[in-house]
């Protein structure tokens, strides 16, 4: 029984650090995503503002809970009248896949991208982990409109463990604000693409 027990800790300590790898790995391959996506926006002249709300468009699926609350409508799935197995299987391929709070975020990211200013943006989205979000833009300073210059668009975001290795090591999980930086990794995207406005439009600094 002791060995058993010393195997199902081994196994689940795997487990979990495969589970926190698949994380990490689907994080860093977003976050890759939202960097094309700002460094596309800007490649076309758009300005800086506009660069990061497409980053943070792109980097929702691992930014977390959405904190801006939505009245959403009463569910009316069927499902219980229908008490036989054809009946619910027929009702459950009717309705679209997604709940309604992610249909509801999912119209709201055209206003989100229309916004002014990072508070009007807020209130119309907002998750938990674009306060921990950063972009970063490198182009070159001396584009003179005749040859497209190479732009880098770095995004990083802090994301939080499954698993703390410190906290494992120290033999004690806690929750201060000190132990919150062991307890998550900063992973970055990065993308690079020729700027393209300088060909067709005037470079205004923005």
């Amino acid at each position: 029984m002791i060995e058993s027990i010393f195997v199902v800790i081994a196994a689940c300590l795997c487990f979990l650090a495969l589970f926190q790898y698949a994380n990490l790995y689907a994080a860093k391959m977003t976050l890759t995503h939202a960097a094309t996506r700002a460094a596309r926006a800007r490649s076309v002249g758009l300005n800086y503002w506009m660069m990061e709300k497409a980053a943070r468009a792109a980097s929702i699926p691992v930014s977390g809970k959405c904190l801006v609350s939505f009245d959403l409508p009463a569910s009316q799935t069927g499902l219980l009248p229908r008490r036989n197995v054809g009946g619910i299987w027929a009702t459950a391929l009717a309705v679209s896949p997604g709940s309604a709070k992610a249909q509801y975020e999912m119209a709201r990211v055209p206003e989100f991208m229309g916004s002014e200013n990072d508070p009007t943006s807020r209130e119309i989205l907002d998750y938990e982990l674009w306060d921990d979000m950063s972009v970063s833009l490198e182009e070159p300073l001396s584009l003179d409109g005749e040859t497209p210059g190479v732009l880098e668009v770095t995004v990083r975001q802090r994301q939080p463990l499954l698993i703390s290795i410190a906290a494992l090591l120290e033999g004690a999980f806690t929750s201060d604000a000190e132990s919150s930086e062991e307890k998550s990794l900063t992973m970055r995207g990065t993308y690079s693409m020729e700027s393209q406005y300088p060909l067709y439009m005037e470079n205004m600094n923005w």
